[in-house]
């Protein structure tokens, strides 16, 4: 299993936020982690109850057999486990709080699959924790799709620093969202229109880095 994505983009984001609670999501640099983009996704709260999926790599986009934009992130947890997966989600955005799960699956064969998910909190333009930087990690690749974890444990770590003020830095080179498709592609939308989103093929198009001009 690939822990050191999760060790690295740990790192990388402590580096970051600095003394504050949380870094801007604009200030991510994705070619500071460029070898893990595609375990990683990013998470946007459209409202008091309502987050999606706003960005996911190629790992998570393959555990769920589908494109994951626009879905809710419990979608890959198990049933009896979602209620509690919410419950996380909501103290990484509250506290703000970092959070990691230790999930296991079944594989195609019956045989236990570990994974493990590193949620982080960022805040958007607004200076308001809205954003969630994720990664997900299993021990092999999944053969059986959707995959359903289960959660076998979880730590969270309240986050202490400094809630600062103002409106976010200029966003730096490189972390570019997809652009909205044309009107001749119908099969994705803009997420706050797109509650259950239709299944199309994963493409390595979703997090990437862009050559500064």
């Amino acid at each position: 299993m690939n822990t050191d994505a999760l060790t690295k983009l740990r790192a990388y984001w402590e580096d970051l936020r600095a003394d504050r609670i949380a870094p801007y999501r604009s200030e991510l640099d994705p070619r500071r982690f460029e070898d893990v983009l595609e375990h990683m996704f990013i998470l946007e709260q459209l409202g008091p109850d309502q987050i999606r999926v706003r960005l996911g790599g190629l790992a998570l986009c393959e555990m769920m057999g589908m494109e994951v934009r626009g879905m809710p992130p419990e979608a890959l947890i198990d049933s009896p486990h979602r209620e509690a997966f919410r419950s996380h989600i909501t103290a990484v955005l509250s506290a703000p709080a970092v959070l990691e799960l230790d999930l296991l699956a079944a594989d195609a064969q019956g045989r236990p699959m570990r994974g493990q998910m590193l949620l982080l909190p960022l805040r958007s333009d607004f200076g308001e924790v809205t954003r969630i930087l994720g990664c997900a990690v299993t021990e092999r690749i999944p053969v059986r799709t959707p995959v359903n974890f289960g959660i076998e444990a979880h730590r969270i770590t309240v986050v202490h620093g400094f809630a600062g003020d103002g409106e976010a830095p200029g966003a730096l080179p490189g972390f570019a969202e997809p652009a909205a498709g044309f009107s001749g592609a119908p099969s994705l939308r803009e997420v706050i229109d797109n509650p259950a989103p239709m299944v199309s093929r994963p493409r390595r198009g979703h997090l990437k880095v862009v050559p500064e001009r």
